[in-house]
């Protein structure tokens, strides 16, 4: 278990929930982060809204993230949570 997210299947959603443990995110510098990995689509003063290959991500200001797709698996999200948690990390995103 990583010591500042956890993943959890969201059934109601039908998708992957990352959660920050204790931390939120800076919206403003998450979606400077994330272009770099997939295409941001959308966004407002919560959520940010991204495209990567074939998922699609919610990212929040409250430090929770939803992983939706066909392809979703357990496997690739915790895949994602590690690349998405480090590219916000690495840009100071995560505060």
């Amino acid at each position: 278990m990583n010591d500042y997210y956890v993943v959890e299947p969201c059934t109601t959603a039908k998708g992957f929930e990352i959660k920050l443990k204790d931390k939120k995110i800076d919206l403003a510098k998450a979606e400077g982060a994330l272009s770099t990995v997939g295409e941001v689509v959308g966004k407002s003063g919560v959520v940010l809204l991204v495209k990567l290959k074939d998922l699609s991500l919610s990212v929040y200001a409250s430090g929770r993230m939803m992983v939706k797709g066909k392809k979703a698996s357990q496997k690739e999200a915790d895949r994602l949570a590690t690349e998405i948690c480090g590219v916000l990390k690495g840009a100071g995103a995560i505060l």
